[in-house]
């Protein structure tokens, strides 16, 4: 049997022109959760809004808590943004383990911390764009446990 391939909905997909004009050409409208609960991210969920966002950098967040919250979510047809504590070159690449597919980074001021931020993301590939993102993911959630 097949393992069906069904991704979230992406971000950056709320803002083409054909969400746009689903949407009336009004703005994304979305919502922090930063309780932990899964449940109170379940009803969030299906509560219609365009987005949501994990705010790991300003509420105590576990690893666990996050994922407990992006698996209730997976439920539902909404992005979902997880905003990282730190930026962490550790954390940027146990959050993409964990399937979050947005992240947040906060207090990227420079193009130099922004480069950092990518390279976090990225695998390397022999380019000066490659990144420094392990291949462990490709047996986590993220990869859909291969």
């Amino acid at each position: 049997m097949p393992v069906r391939h069904n991704p979230q909905p992406l971000f950056r997909d709320l803002f083409s022109s054909e969400a746009v004009a689903a949407r009336g050409g009004r703005p994304a409208a979305g919502m922090f959760l930063s309780s932990g609960d899964p449940t109170t991210a379940e009803i969030c969920a299906g509560a219609g809004l365009d987005y949501l966002l994990i705010d790991a950098e300003h509420a105590p967040l576990t690893l666990q808590d996050v994922l407990a919250q992006l698996r209730t979510i997976a439920g539902y047809r909404v992005p979902t943004l997880v905003r990282v504590p730190a930026l962490d070159t550790v954390a940027i690449k146990q959050f993409l383990d964990l399937g979050a597919q947005t992240l947040l980074v906060p207090m990227v001021d420079d193009a130099a911390m922004a480069r950092r931020a990518v390279a976090a993301a990225r695998y390397p590939d022999g380019s000066a764009e490659g990144g420094v993102r392990g291949v462990g993911s490709a047996l986590a959630r993220s990869g859909r446990w291969n």
